[in-house]
C-alpha cells in the first residue's frame, strides 16, 4: 500500500519537552544522525524534493497514535498531534535500519506539503492552522493498511476467550501492584566515593563501586538508581561491608556519576507493561501465531501431519518423535521433558532443522541460565545471538551478545578493510603519493608540451630555409614533372590507341583469309597495316621524349638533394632539430615514466590503460587518472570517517546483527523488551524450563513468533509467585490457576497426542537415583539409559542419606537467623547439617568435576556458604557451588548434597511440601546423591503427601542404596584421609 496525499498547507512543528534532551542521548549512541539544526535543514528541503514517506502507527499502553516520517532513507522522526490539532510535536529521532526499510515497502503514505516548518515554541504554531491528522488517519485506514483499525469488539470474541484475556489483565495489574509495593522505601541509600570496579568481567564501564555511609543496606540483587537520575538504574552485583558494587544496565562512564550522592530503590512496571502488551496484542489479533488465543482460552489445536525430517544428530525414539511435531506443529506444541532426558538436544536439533528451512529462531526462558543452556549447545555453522542485560548473560555466552558480535564484527570490518584503507591513502589531497605523482605527471606533460612546440618550430624554420635555398631548382623540377605528366597522358593515349589498331588489324587479315570476300578486304587490311605502324612509331617517340625529361627531373630533384645535403645554413638548422626532438622524446619518456608510477598506486577505482608517448594519449590519461584519483579520495574519506565512528560506537550494528542472525535467545521479557528485537518476526519460539514460567509471562514471546514449541516439565518448579497475589487471586479459581500453575502445566493435560510429546530415556541420574524419581514423580515410565559404574571410597551406592536424628534434639534442630546474620532475615538454619554438608564438599571438592550443595531456605545456604568459605579457603567457589533449589532447576553436577534442614518435634516441613522441589533436588546428580536430614522429622511430618514420599524414599534408600548416621561421616572422611 502506497497512497499519495497532498496536504494544502504547511506542516508546523516543534520539539516535544524532551526532544532535545533524547536526541543528544541518540546522537552520542549514533554520531551519524543530525542535531536539530540539521533536521531543521533537513525538513526545509525535503518538501521541494517530493513526497515524504510516512506511516500511521497505533499508540501502545493507552499511548495516542503518532505519526512516523522517513527522511532521505537516513533517519525516523515520530510525530505527535499538538491538543489544539495544529501542528506536531516531534517527540524521537533514530537511525534508518533494515526494519523501517520494511515498513515502508509494507505500507506508507507519501506525504507532499508546500512546507514543512520547525517552530523554537509551541506558542509560535499557528492557532487556527488545521495540521490534517484526521485527514491523514483516515486516509491510512482506507488504503488497508490495518495499523490502526479497530480492535474487534467483545461481540466477535467468544466470552471464553474474552474471560480469560479479562483475568489475565486481572492478574498482571495485581503482580504490578505488589511489585511497586514492595519496593517502597522511605529511606535512601547514601555514598560518599565512587570508583570504577574491579570486577571487571565484560564491560568495566557498567560496573562502579561505591563506599557507603549511613545505616541503610540494600540486598544483593536489589534494583536501583542513582536519586534524580533514573537513567543511572542497576542492580546490587556485591555488598562487602560498606563497600557496594552496582552493576549497571547500560555502561555509564565514571565522569557521569555524581561523585557524592544516593541511591533510591528503584521498582520497574516494566515486566507488567510487556505481560500487558502482549494480552492486548492477542485481544486486538496482533500476535504473529493466529491461533494462539484459541489455543490458551479454548484447548483448540489445528491438525496436522509431523514431518518426515531426520536430525542431524542421532536421537532416541521420543526425542525424534518430539523433533517432527516440533518441526511442523502449526499452533503450539508441548514436549515434556523429565530430569536428563535430553531436553536440549532435541531443541537444538529443532532449531537447527528450522532455521535451515529458512524460520528465524527465538530461544527463550524465565531465566538466562536456561537461555544460555540451550545456545551454547547450537552448532558453530548457526548464526547465534544473545540478547538481554550483560550481566545475565552466563560465562559460556559472552561471545553471544550484541555487543561481542558487534566488537567481533568491528574488528573483522576494521581488519577486512585495512588493505582498502591502504590503498586508497595514496589518493590523500596533498598529502598522499597518488597525488604527489600527478603534480608530477601534470609537471612532465607540461614540459613535453613545451619540447613539442619548439620541435615544430624548429621543423618550420628549416623547411622555410630549404625551400629557399631550392627554390630555382624545385621550380625547374615541378615545371620537367608537370611536362613528363603530359608526356605520361599522351603515351597512354598512345597505347590504347595502338591497341585499338592491333585488333582491327587482326580482325581484317581474318576476314581476308576467307574465300571469295577475302579479295575484297586485302586493301583495308594493308591501310590498317600502315596505320599500326606509324602509331608505333609516334609512341617511340612519345617514350623517348618522356625519358628525356624524367632524366632532366632526377637531375633537378637530385641537385636539390645536393643543395640540402651540403648547404651550411641547412646543416645547422637540422642540428637544432634533432636536439629538439630529442628534447621532446625524452619529456616524453618521463612523463609516460611518471603516468606508470600514477597507474601502478591507482587501486579501488577504473585504472586507465597505459599512455603512448604522445600528448594526446597522456592528456587522455591524465584526466582519466585524476577522476580515479578523485574517486580514491573520497572513498578514503568516507571509509576513514566511517572507521572512526565504527571504532566507537557498536549499538548501530545491533539491529543488523539481529536481522541476520538465524537463532536469537532472550528470556521472555527480554524478547520484548530489547530495542534490537523491536520489529522482528520469528518463525518458530521455543520457551524451555516452560514448566515454571507463567502464562503472562509465556506469553511475551509467544505472541512474537508463528508458531511455539513449548518444553518443560510441570512435574518440577512451578512459577514463582508473589504471596499477595496469591491471596488475592484466591477468590477467582481461573485467577488461581493463572498466577500458581504454568502455561504448560494447564495445557499439557488437554492436549491432543499430536501436538505434545514424552522424553522417556534420562541419560544423567545412576539408575538407583533414577527409579525412585520415575516411580514417585513420573508414574514409572521415566527410563535410565545410562551405565556408569559406581566408584566411590565413602559410600556403596550412588544414593546415600545421612540421619541426624540419633542426635540430641537441642543438637539438630532447626533454627531461625540470629542478628548479625547478613545472609537472611527470614527462613531456617540448621547447624548440624551445615556442618556436616561443609565436611563432605570439602572432602569431595578437588576430586570430583563439579559438585553442589542444594538446600532449601535463604538462611541455610548463607550459613553453608559461610562454612564451607572457611574450608575451602575460597569463598567464590562456596558462593557458586550453594544455592536454593529453584537457583539450580535445570542444572546438573557430578555430587548433590542436599539437606532438608527441618528438624523438630511438630513435623512441620514448611514448603518442602511442594513435592516438585524435591525432584528437582533429586535429579541433579551425574554420579552421587547425598541426602542430610533428620528421619524422625520427615517421616512424621503433617503434610500427608510429603510424609508419603519420605517414607518411599527412606526405603529405597535401606533396599538400594546407603544408609548412614551422621556420627559416621566424620570417621569414615577421617578414615579416608589416612589412606
Amino acid at each position: 500500500m502506497h497512497d499519495h496525499v497532498d496536504l494544502p498547507r504547511p506542516v508546523h512543528l516543534v520539539s516535544s519537552l524532551r526532544f532535545v534532551e533524547r536526541l543528544t542521548e541518540q546522537r552520542h549512541r549514533y554520531p551519524r544522525l543530525p542535531d536539530l539544526p540539521g533536521i531543521r535543514r533537513d525538513l526545509r528541503e525535503v518538501a521541494s524534493r517530493g513526497p515524504v514517506p510516512a506511516r500511521v502507527e497505533r499508540g501502545r499502553n493507552g499511548r495516542e497514535d503518532f505519526l512516523k516520517l522517513y527522511i532521505d532513507g537516513r533517519y525516523v522522526l515520530t510525530l505527535n498531534v499538538t491538543r489544539r490539532g495544529n501542528g506536531y510535536s516531534v517527540s524521537g529521532a533514530y537511525p534508518m535500519g533494515f526494519e523501517h526499510h520494511d515498513e515502508i515497502v509494507r505500507g506508507a503514505l507519501r506525504l507532499r506539503t508546500p512546507a514543512w516548518i520547525y517552530h523554537d515554541r509551541i506558542q509560535d504554531l499557528p492557532v487556527d492552522n488545521d495540521a490534517g491528522w484526521d485527514f491523514l488517519r483516515e486516509r491510512w485506514r482506507q488504503a488497508g493498511a490495518g495499523a490502526t483499525a479497530p480492535a474487534p469488539s467483545a461481540a466477535t470474541m467468544p466470552k471464553p476467550h474474552e474471560e480469560f484475556l479479562d483475568a489475565l489483565d486481572a492478574v498482571i495489574e495485581e503482580g504490578r501492584r505488589a511489585e511497586l509495593a514492595a519496593t517502597e522505601t522511605d529511606g535512601m541509600i547514601s555514598y560518599r566515593r565512587v570508583d570504577a570496579s574491579a570486577a571487571r568481567r565484560r564491560s568495566a564501564r557498567s560496573i562502579h563501586d561505591f563506599q557507603l555511609v549511613g545505616t541503610r543496606r540494600p540486598l544483593v540483587g536489589t534494583r536501583l538508581h542513582v536519586r534524580d537520575r533514573p537513567d543511572l538504574r542497576g542492580r546490587v552485583d556485591l555488598l562487602r561491608g560498606t563497600l557496594m558494587t552496582v552493576r549497571f544496565e547500560r555502561p555509564v562512564d565514571l565522569d557521569a556519576i555524581p561523585k557524592v550522592g544516593a541511591f533510591t530503590e528503584s521498582p520497574s512496571d516494566i515486566p507488567f507493561k510487556r505481560q500487558a502488551e502482549a494480552v492486548r496484542m492477542l485481544r486486538d489479533r496482533e500476535a504473529a501465531n493466529p491461533h494462539l488465543l484459541d489455543v490458551l482460552a479454548g484447548h483448540r489445536f489445528r491438525p496436522y501431519t509431523p514431518a518426515a525430517a531426520e536430525p542431524a544428530r542421532a536421537l532416541d525414539e521420543s526425542q525424534i518423535s518430539a523433533f517432527r511435531k516440533a518441526v511442523a506443529v502449526p499452533d503450539v506444541g508441548l514436549i515434556l521433558g523429565p530430569p536428563g532426558t535430553g531436553k536440549t538436544r532435541t531443541i537444538t536439533e529443532i532449531a537447527r532443522a528450522c532455521t535451515a528451512s529458512g524460520e528465524r529462531v527465538l530461544i527463550t526462558s524465565y531465566t538466562n541460565r536456561a537461555v544460555d543452556n540451550v545456545l551454547q549447545e547450537l552448532p558453530d555453522d548457526m548464526v547465534v545471538l544473545r540478547v538481554g542485560r550483560e550481566d545475565g548473560v552466563t560465562p559460556g555466552c559472552e561471545h553471544l551478545t550484541l555487543d561481542a558480535q558487534a566488537a567481533t564484527l568491528q574488528g573483522e570490518i576494521l581488519r577486512r578493510t585495512e588493505p582498502a584503507l591502504r590503498d586508497y591513502v595514496p589518493a590523500g589531497k596533498g598529502r598522499g603519493e597518488a597525488d604527489t605523482w600527478l603534480r608530477q605527471l601534470d609537471a612532465s606533460i607540461a614540459g613535453l608540451r613545451e619540447a613539442d612546440a619548439a620541435e615544430r618550430r624548429r621543423a618550420g624554420l628549416l623547411d622555410d630555409r630549404s625551400a629557399q635555398l631550392t627554390a630555382t631548382v624545385d621550380e625547374r623540377a615541378r615545371r620537367l614533372t608537370a611536362a613528363a605528366d603530359e608526356h605520361q597522358g599522351a603515351l597512354a593515349g598512345h597505347d590504347a590507341h595502338l591497341e585499338a589498331l592491333t585488333r582491327s588489324r587482326d580482325r581484317a587479315a581474318a576476314r581476308a583469309r576467307r574465300p571469295l570476300i577475302g579479295r575484297l578486304l586485302r586493301r583495308r587490311v594493308n591501310r590498317l597495316a600502315a596505320e599500326h605502324r606509324q602509331a608505333r612509331a609516334e609512341r617511340e617517340q612519345i617514350r623517348d621524349a618522356l625519358a628525356t625529361v624524367l632524366r632532366d627531373r632526377d637531375g633537378a630533384e637530385a641537385e636539390a638533394r645536393q643543395i640540402v645535403a651540403t648547404s651550411p645554413q641547412l646543416l645547422k638548422l637540422r642540428s637544432a632539430l634533432d636536439d629538439a626532438r630529442t628534447r621532446s622524446h625524452d619529456r616524453a619518456q618521463t612523463a609516460v615514466d611518471d603516468a606508470e608510477e600514477l597507474r601502478a598506486l591507482i587501486k579501488g577505482a577504473p585504472v586507465p590503460p597505459a599512455p603512448g608517448p604522445s600528448l594526446t594519449a597522456l592528456d587522455a590519461f591524465r584526466d582519466r587518472a585524476a577522476d580515479a584519483l578523485d574517486l580514491m579520495r573520497r572513498r578514503l574519506d568516507l571509509l576513514t570517517e566511517w572507521r572512526a565512528h565504527l571504532g566507537s560506537r557498536t549499538e548501530q550494528l545491533y539491529p543488523e546483527l539481529a536481522r541476520y542472525a538465524d537463532v536469537i535467545g532472550a528470556t521472555c521479557i527480554g524478547a520484548a523488551t530489547s530495542p534490537e528485537l523491536r520489529g522482528l518476526d520469528f518463525g518458530l519460539a521455543v520457551v524451555d524450563e516452560a514448566g515454571q514460567i507463567s502464562t503472562p509471562n509465556v506469553l511475551v514471546p509467544l505472541v512474537r513468533a508463528r508458531r511455539a514449541v513449548l518444553v518443560g516439565d510441570h512435574n518440577q518448579l512451578p512459577p514463582f509467585v508473589d504471596q499477595q497475589v496469591e491471596r488475592r487471586a484466591r477468590d477467582d479459581p481461573r485467577a488461581l490457576d493463572l498466577v500458581t500453575k504454568s502455561a504448560f502445566e494447564l495445557l499439557f493435560p488437554g492436549v491432543p497426542d499430536g501436538h505434545r510429546e514424552i522424553l522417556r530415556y534420562q541419560r544423567r541420574m545412576p539408575p538407583v537415583i533414577a527409579r525412585f524419581v520415575s516411580q514417585h514423580f513420573y508414574g514409572g515410565f521415566l527410563e535410565s539409559a545410562v551405565e556408569r559404574p559406581h566408584r566411590d571410597a565413602l559410600f556403596a551406592s550412588p544414593l546415600v542419606f545421612v540421619d541426624t536424628a540419633r542426635l540430641p534434639q537441642r543438637t539438630r534442630h532447626e533454627r531461625a537467623p540470629r542478628p548479625g546474620e547478613r545472609w537472611a532475615d527470614k527462613g531456617y538454619a540448621n547447624d548440624t547439617e551445615a556442618g556436616v554438608i561443609s565436611d563432605l564438599i570439602a572432602h569431595y571438592h578437588g576430586t570430583v568435576a563439579d559438585w553442589a550443595a542444594i538446600l532449601p531456605y535463604q538462611a541455610q545456604v548463607g550459613l553453608v556458604t559461610e562454612m564451607l568459605a572457611g574450608r575451602l579457603a575460597d569463598e567464590e567457589a562456596a558462593a557458586a557451588g550453594v544455592g536454593t533449589v529453584d537457583s539450580f532447576q535445570g542444572g546438573e553436577r557430578d555430587l548433590i548434597v542436599f539437606g532438608f534442614t527441618r528438624s523438630n518435634a511438630t513435623g512441620g516441613v514448611g514448603f518442602l511440601n511442594e513435592l516438585r522441589r524435591a525432584n528437582v533436588a533429586f535429579s541433579r546428580p551425574r554420579r552421587l546423591l547425598i541426602l542430610v536430614g533428620d528421619t524422625a522429622t520427615l517421616t512424621q511430618a503433617r503434610d500427608p503427601a510429603f510424609r508419603a514420599m519420605a517414607g518411599a524414599l527412606l526405603d529405597h534408600v535401606r533396599t538400594s542404596g546407603d544408609m548412614h548416621d551422621v556420627r559416621e561421616i566424620q570417621s569414615l572422611i577421617a578414615r579416608e584421609g589416612e589412606r
